[in-house]
């Protein structure tokens, strides 16, 4: 594709950001199992993949001009929905042969049809857990919607609004004010920090940088101890994380790999658990080590046939693919369904 006109993308790549996207990931499934048992690290593992996003997705963004939005929704589509969806089908499938169809259950299916559950959803788990597809087992898709969302925010500020939308100041109050009402700071956060560097190309060649970076990581491990301000700590650990990991370097087979199928490990871990469970009770296994082997193993080749045969297909040809027609559809589709999602999902919560 004619460079004039496509998406810039990074040309430095940086090794560590594979690897740390399958430990998040992988962190996230044993706090499901229960394997690790303390309780934020889930919500901690999943901040930094929103900071690692919003530093990613900034830095794209901040390259990219108005002209070229059309191919960048086209390539969020493509990169997100399609293994989103095989997911979301594959719940679905599922619950309808074993769970009971009430207005709750199509409520809870349409919220994640359209990117909205993480809006409308979680609230509702405690009480209606038994009446959503599968007992609430893709209650974890509230993160996926929340970086759909996300995909449609950041886009009108950098690149539609750039002098208010680069703004380093625009985006500290929004880290801010993200921190004081829990909305996904950390992902507002590596925004800022793609901002920050952009504008000091030196940044990371100053000396003081790097051992301010460690203090504000190990402060934000000290809070996680003593159990104080979690936001504000997971915001400082996730964006010193990923600037320290923010190590130019060749590609890794084994991290490529890895990173790749992260995606579908999180979207898809909770079929280890299925298999596991299963397992159990036609008494193949009683052994709980066996059982978390089940599980683990289960997800982890899941993920992999997943990106092998999926999501590095469609990777391949998002560009062949891709044209302005397609790209103005995906814009198009990209804010209505998030849009109708909104409507209907106040509408419920009026009169329901």
């Amino acid at each position: 594709m004619n460079n004039t006109t496509g998406i810039v993308q990074e040309k430095v790549y940086y090794p560590y950001y594979d690897y740390i996207r399958f430990i998040a990931a992988s962190v996230v499934m044993f706090g499901h199992a229960n394997l690790i048992t303390w309780s934020p690290a889930g919500s901690i593992a999943v901040d930094v993949f929103f900071t690692l996003s919003g530093w990613l997705i900034g830095n794209i963004l901040i390259k990219t001009h108005k002209n070229q939005l059309p191919q960048f929704y086209f390539n969020r589509v493509i990169r997100i929905w399609i293994p989103y969806f095989i997911s979301f089908f594959i719940v679905i499938s599922l619950s309808l042969i074993k769970d009971d169809i009430t207005l709750k259950w199509i409520e809870i299916v349409f919220y994640k049809a359209t990117f909205v559950y993480n809006i409308f959803g979680p609230s509702q788990l405690a009480e209606y857990k038994n009446l959503m597809p599968l007992d609430g087992t893709a209650n974890h898709f509230w993160s996926v919607n929340a970086e759909e969302q996300f995909y449609l925010f950041a886009p009108i500020l950098l690149v539609i609004t750039p002098i208010v939308g680069r703004s380093i100041f625009t985006w500290i109050l929004l880290v801010i004010a993200a921190m004081l009402y829990d909305i996904y700071a950390p992902i507002f956060a590596g925004v800022l920090l793609a901002i920050l560097v952009d504008r000091n190309r030196d940044f990371e060649r100053k000396k003081l940088v790097k051992p301010i970076l460690i203090i504000l990581l190990s402060i934000s491990v000290i809070l996680f101890i003593y159990n104080i301000y979690m936001t504000v700590a997971s915001v400082i650990f996730s964006a010193a994380l990923i600037m320290l990991l923010k190590i130019p370097g060749q590609h890794h087979k084994a991290g490529v790999f890895l990173g790749g199928i992260s995606y579908s490990l999180y979207l898809n871990h909770w079929m280890g658990e299925f298999l596991a469970n299963f397992s159990m009770k036609i008494g193949l296994t009683n052994n709980i080590t066996i059982r978390y082997l089940i599980s683990f193993i289960s997800a982890y080749i899941i993920a992999s046939i997943i990106y092998l045969t999926v999501e590095k297909y469609c990777i391949r040809m998002r560009p062949v693919w891709y044209n302005v027609a397609y790209g103005k559809l995906a814009v198009f589709f990209a804010y209505s369904t998030v849009a109708i999602g909104i409507l209907v999902g106040t509408y419920f919560n009026i009169y329901y």
